[in-house]
């Protein structure tokens, strides 16, 4: 049983074990802590990830016997056959959280040096993917359940040696917000969440640290108070989790 330390400005914990949840690319850095946290409240996960041997050693890793995990790639020709095995599967779901970037094989570099097939594959893997997987799992989510993305800040900012990177997360806020605006009432709540830097086990892993940023599990407290509706920011589209200490934020913070 996996169990966390709950944040300052976390509400009462939430029982979420009628809850089941898919986390595209749980098995991921910023994916970890959100499973991690949504089985503390008792939920069934579905963790997935494109690479098979990844999914498994995340999954005994992670020893819950909540957690599935699963092969899903929203670029692949069989997408849509992966979609509807996890529909046969689990029905459908409460929550879908969506949490996948690639940085490309490019590494930094500025903008305009991106060649057409850098600058096509950052598009297809951060941006393509995103719609596919909206667009594939969306009718899936129960009407009183929540579509949420889990962007960075680069969506918001100049991000010089990242141009690729963050042009595609400006790009799927602008489309988590107009999804949102266009199921407004009509289906499941779409959020877009902005974070900040977060403290992975890849980082953690490498050395690289800092107390202040915003640890995984913490994301999940928050994704997990959305689904039940007890966050202040249940009316609240786009958000911003930037600042530990101050917990996610209606308001962009000041740069």
């Amino acid at each position: 049983m996996n169990t966390i330390t709950e944040p300052s400005w976390a509400a009462p914990a939430q029982d979420l074990r009628t809850s089941t949840i898919l986390v595209v690319g749980g098995v991921g850095g910023v994916g970890e802590g959100v499973v991690r946290a949504l089985l503390a409240r008792g939920a069934s996960v579905i963790a997935t990830s494109r690479s098979a041997s990844r999914a498994e050693e995340f999954a005994a890793r992670v020893g819950d016997e909540n957690l599935r995990t699963a092969v899903l790639d929203a670029l692949s020709p069989d997408f849509r056959e992966s979609v509807q095995a996890l529909q046969a599967e689990y029905g459908g779901f409460d929550g879908v959280v969506v949490t996948i970037a690639s940085w490309g094989d490019q590494g930094r570099k500025p903008l305009l040096a991106l060649t057409d097939a850098e600058w096509d594959t950052l598009v297809a893997e951060n941006q393509t993917a995103v719609f596919r997987a909206y667009r594939a799992l969306y009718p899936l989510i129960s009407r009183d359940g929540v579509l949420v993305q889990l962007n960075g800040l680069s969506a918001d900012i100049a991000f010089p040696g990242g141009g690729g990177v963050a042009l595609t997360a400006a790009a799927t806020k602008s489309m988590t917000r107009t999804i949102a605006a266009e199921m407004a009432g009509r289906g499941a709540r779409v959020y877009e969440v902005i974070l900040g830097v977060v403290r992975t086990r890849a980082r953690r892993l490498a050395g690289i640290d800092d107390l202040r940023w915003i640890d995984g599990e913490e994301i999940g407290v928050h994704v997990a108070e959305l689904l039940a509706g007890t966050s202040p920011l249940t009316d609240t589209p786009v958000q911003y989790f930037v600042d530990k200490s101050a917990g996610p934020q209606a308001e962009a913070p000041t740069l």
